[in-house]
Formats: C-alpha cells, sequence, structure tokens
C-alpha cells in the first residue's frame, strides 16, 4: 500500500476520533467567543479585569488568550457552531501532519506510522474546541521550520522574521507561549553538542529574539511573566490542573486506562532514553533526555498537559527508538515496525475510545434550551451559578447580567473560594447571609458533581423560598419565590423529589 495511502486512513481515523460536540454548558468557548466579540467592539476591560463578575470586578486579570477569543467569535460569526468545529478540527489534523512528518524526517514511515497511532489516546484527550490546540499548531510549526533550517532547507533570515510574527501570535493567543523559545533551546543545544557552531550562535541569537517578542501583548511584562504564575496554589480544584495520580484514585476503573497507558508510556520513554545516554554516551543525548523529563513531569503534574506529551514527546520516542534499531539489520527493523503498528491500532481503537460514539461536530444538541428558557421569560438578576456553568452565561448573558462566579480561577482571588464560593454551598448560615447581602433572584447551575453542590442543591430543593422553573439533565434554574417571579413561578414550578 502507498505512503499516502496509509496516511489518509490515519487522519481519517484520528479525525473521526476527534470530532466530538462541545459540551457548551461546561466548557470555555462561549467565553472566548464573548471574549472576541467584546474586544472587536472596542470594550477592552476584558483584557485586564474582571468584566463579567460582580463580585470581584476590579480584580486583575491578564487575558493571555484574547486573540484566540478574536478568532473563534469570527468564525462563529459566520460560520456557526458547525463550522468553528470543523475548521478547529482541520487545525488538529494540520498539527498532526506537521508532527508527524517531522518524526519521519528522524525514523521510516512506517516507525512514524506506528508511534503517531500509539500516540492518539494522547491527541484526543482533550479535543473541544480550545485555545491549547493553536498552542500545539504553532509548536508543529516551530519544530518544522527550525528543523528545516538546521537541515539548510530554510534561510536564516526567513526564519526570523516568520518565527518572530508567530511569536507575536502566540503570546497572545495561549499561556503556552514560552514553548516557542524552549523548542529554539532545545534546537541550540543540540547544534552546541554537535559541534555547529554558526547554527547554535544563530539559534541562540533567535531564542532571545522570541523572548523579546513575548513582551508584545497588552499586559507586557506582566503578560510574558503569566505562565509562572497560572496554575499555581489555586484555592479552587480546577480537573485538568490535578495530577494523574490524583485522578487515578479519584476515577472509576474504566475511566482510568488512558492513565495507566500514559504512566506506562512515560516509563519505557524515559528508561529508553537514560539505556541509551548509558550506550552512546550522556553528552549526546542530554537535550532529549531533559525534553522528555520535561515534558513527563508536567503531563504528570497537571493532566492538561497530556496532549502536549502526545505531541512532542513522541516525536522524541522515534529520535531516541530509531537509534535503538540502528544497530539492527533492515529486516529486522521492518519486522520490528509492523508489530508496533499492529499494536498501535490496537491501542488506538481501544484506550481512550468509545466504540458507542459516533463522530459529531458543533456542540451537544439541546445545549442553549436552558439560556433560551431564561432570556425568554426575562428572568431578572442578580444571578447565583456554579463555576462551570460560568462561560455557558458569559456567552448569553454578558453584558447585560454579570455573574457570581466564572470558569477562571485565576480571575478571583483565592479567598473568594476558600471563605465564599464553597462554604456558602457547604452551610445554610453562610448562604443566607450572603443571600441578604447580594439579593439573589435566580440560581443557574449546570449539573455540579462537587459535594458542596450537592449539599447547596439538596437544601435548595427543600428550600420554600426557592422554586424550581427549569431542570434537565444539563443544567438547573431556580427562582425566589416573590412577587417579580411569581407568573414564572406558576406557569412553569418543577416538583423535585429527593430519593
Amino acid at each position: 500500500m502507498k505512503q499516502w495511502v496509509i496516511l489518509f486512513l490515519i487522519l481519517f481515523w484520528l479525525g473521526w476520533q476527534l470530532a466530538r460536540p462541545v459540551d457548551f454548558i461546561r466548557a470555555d468557548l462561549g467565553r472566548h467567543i464573548k471574549n472576541g466579540e467584546l474586544i472587536l467592539h472596542g470594550h477592552w476591560e476584558v483584557l485586564y479585569k474582571n468584566y463579567y463578575s460582580y463580585t470581584n470586578p476590579e480584580y486583575p486579570f491578564i487575558n493571555h488568550h484574547w486573540l484566540f477569543g478574536v478568532f473563534c467569535f469570527v468564525l462563529w460569526h459566520y460560520l456557526g457552531f458547525t463550522g468553528l468545529s470543523v475548521v478547529y478540527l482541520m487545525i488538529e489534523l494540520g498539527t498532526f501532519y506537521l508532527f508527524f512528518r517531522c518524526w519521519q524526517r528522524y525514523s521510516s514511515f512506517l516507525l512514524a506510522g506506528a508511534i503517531a497511532l500509539l500516540s492518539f489516546p494522547f491527541l484526543t484527550f482533550r479535543s473541544e474546541v480550545r485555545p491549547e490546540g493553536m498552542s500545539y499548531l504553532l509548536g508543529g510549526i516551530f519544530w518544522w521550520l527550525i528543523d528545516s533550517y538546521q537541515q539548510k532547507r530554510l534561510k536564516p533570515n526567513h526564519l526570523m522574521v516568520v518565527l518572530c510574527v508567530l511569536q507575536i501570535i502566540w503570546v497572545n493567543t495561549h499561556v503556552f507561549f514560552l514553548m516557542g523559545p524552549v523548542i529554539t533551546a532545545f534546537f541550540w543545544g543540540q547544534a552546541r553538542i554537535s559541534g555547529e557552531k554558526e547554527q547554535s550562535d544563530y539559534l541562540l541569537k533567535l531564542f532571545f529574539t522570541l523572548l523579546g517578542m513575548c513582551l508584545i501583548n497588552p499586559s507586557g511584562i506582566n503578560g510574558f511573566m503569566e505562565p509562572f504564575h497560572v496554575n499555581t496554589a489555586y484555592a479552587y480544584p480546577v480537573i485538568e490542573d490535578q495530577s494523574v495520580f490524583h485522578l487515578l484514585n479519584v476515577r472509576p476503573m474504566q475511566g482510568r486506562s488512558l492513565l495507566l497507558y500514559f504512566l506506562a508510556a512515560v516509563s519505557v520513554l524515559n528508561v529508553g532514553v537514560i539505556v541509551l545516554m548509558k550506550r552512546e554516551g550522556f553528552r549526546k543525548y542530554i537535550c532529549v533526555g531533559f525534553l522528555i523529563l520535561i515534558l513527563s513531569l508536567m503531563a504528570m503534574k497537571a493532566s492538561r498537559m497530556i496532549a502536549l506529551f502526545g505531541f512532542l514527546g513522541l516525536p522524541l520516542s522515534i529520535y531516541v527508538f530509531s537509534r535503538w534499531l540502528d544497530p539492527l539489520g533492515i529486516k529486522l527493523k521492518k519486522v520490528i515496525g509492523i508489530i508496533l503498528l499492529v499494536v498501535g491500532v490496537v491501542v488506538s481503537m481501544q484506550v481512550n475510545f468509545d466504540w458507542k460514539r459516533h463522530p459529531a461536530l458543533g456542540i451537544i444538541p439541546a445545549s442553549n434550551e436552558a439560556a433560551e428558557f431564561f432570556k425568554h421569560e426575562k428572568i431578572a438578576g442578580p444571578i447565583f451559578n456554579n463555576y462551570d456553568v460560568g462561560g455557558y452565561l458569559i456567552f448569553h448573558l454578558s453584558p447585560q447580567h454579570q455573574l457570581f462566579v466564572d470558569d477562571r480561577v485565576e480571575a478571583y482571588p483565592d479567598a473568594f473560594f476558600k471563605r465564599i464560593y464553597i462554604p456558602m454551598q457547604e452551610r445554610d448560615d453562610i448562604w443566607q447571609k450572603l443571600n441578604q447581602q447580594y439579593h439573589f433572584n435566580v440560581i443557574f447551575y449546570s449539573i455540579d458533581t462537587t459535594p458542596w453542590a450537592f449539599t447547596f442543591m439538596k437544601d435548595r430543593f427543600v428550600d420554600p423560598s426557592w422554586a424550581v422553573v427549569y431542570y434537565s439533565d444539563k443544567a438547573i434554574i431556580l427562582l425566589k419565590r416573590n412577587e417579580l417571579n411569581e407568573p414564572i413561578i406558576k406557569r412553569d414550578e418543577i416538583k423535585v423529589y429527593l430519593v
């Protein structure tokens, strides 16, 4: 079978797995689209403060992904949710293709195809429309272009100009923007170890130039420093920022296969580097080993990094294992490649893959029904909402309504979560006190599995001051029993019975 046919089948199989509708009620996508809309209409406040909140409206916030919001709004405005999903899917497949070609440069097409299939569970781990997808694409472009320069396929001046422009885009698109200088530093280290003085000197110059480009963002030096502050010691537990070992303890057995597979891949890859270092010398593989170790530790510490490990760690694994196979004969290499290809097919069909799920794009059907009910009934605020539904409500209700909280933990002080948001759901006396302070008129919750949310909703269902007027498997809306809400409650009240 010709190589282009195999590659097409691999891309088709990956696209099939990546084609998942967005869980819009719990996703960040709505907030990104609204960010883009407001920025294009001159509402610059979203760049530097907590624009969407009435509890902490002046709390400083660095919007490091604002350009992604503009990108999402423009696509959504002209193409709708389905068109936005199609474009994002093409970006993901294009990113994979770039890395695949990089992998192929380090080995054979057969081995590259096998490793590609083995990486599928990682690449499909977070497939919803997210700004990190742009980081993976830009990381692939950086890797491809610098590698092309080292192979004398690209002129130095062209590389400098293109990467500087891309770095400016990156620093305003996603917090992973330091990947650009890091990738450059990796190639610089490789060139220095290989004795390529001209290349190493140029790449060092490029590294510092790219760091300078990172300052070109609305927050300047504070925006540049954001990766060193974000996701550190948050007061509210965000699932994608939890460690792999924590998730292994809390997830049911059927949801642990990906995490166990990830730990196995990390172990094999790092042991492979150590064995290679012992065989051929520490110095030769120090840069590869260091980058693999950093990627492994990052992904173990925060599960959101697993896809990054898939895109960057797997190319390095090809580099490592192709060196392992060098002493073997051509026939034996081919046999091993075929075996790995078969294993890759099995892994791609079993780990993090559900045969019952059919590919789909856009958002989950009926996602907007709860918000449409809210707007149709012209329900008034103030709104008390849970964390997960924040992006959804921002999309539908901002700027007409502000929220109690939204899905940006870094946009609120730690004390807000520790002393207000979580305790008010756990203890009725704290809830009543804050209810008197803010005069909540509506409670709008997505289905929330946190223990404090369960306690809170159980108490509200039996609270005579509140009435459930909307209930689905995605969201719940309760209204305060008062004269303003009486017509809606009389017509739409739903009796909820606790079992």
